[in-house]
């Protein structure tokens, strides 16, 4: 695909991992990154617009959250809730985060925008974090 001056150059990660990254934050035009990270909150793959947000702001972002959506994962599971989404929403953007297997969380980074749809995005990172869940195995 070519890039106009202006577009978001897309960086689409190292593995399958991120190729899936990549796709999810190419659908929407709010994205601005998807990584995966361990469960030392260390990236194992990421994608993001690199004018909107550098790599090292996204595996921060990753990092910070893993314990987080980690915790609340297993306090779901506990309580046999299942799976999990968090959102979180802020005056500039939202944040959402899961867990796609034991050892790993899932996070993205979006930009807030006219036709901002919750549900929406929630349903897509869900179907996300299944993708992701299923390369996991």
């Amino acid at each position: 695909m070519s890039q106009t001056p202006g577009d978001d150059e897309l960086f689409r990660g190292f593995s399958e991992f991120g190729a899936e990254l990549a796709a999810f934050v190419a659908a929407d035009a709010a994205a601005r990154g998807a990584i995966l990270t361990d469960r030392e909150g260390d990236p194992i793959d990421f994608a993001h617009r690199s004018a909107r947000l550098s790599a090292l702001d996204l595996q921060i972002a990753g990092a910070q959250v893993e314990q987080a959506t980690a915790r609340a994962q297993a306090w779901c599971l506990r309580q046999g809730l299942g799976a999990c989404e968090i959102l979180v929403e802020a005056s500039h953007g939202m944040l959402l985060s899961a867990a796609p297997g034991r050892e790993c969380v899932l996070s993205s980074l979006h930009a807030r925008s006219a036709d901002d749809d919750p549900d929406a995005l929630l349903a897509e990172f869900a179907a996300l974090r299944r993708r992701i869940a299923a390369l996991i195995g």
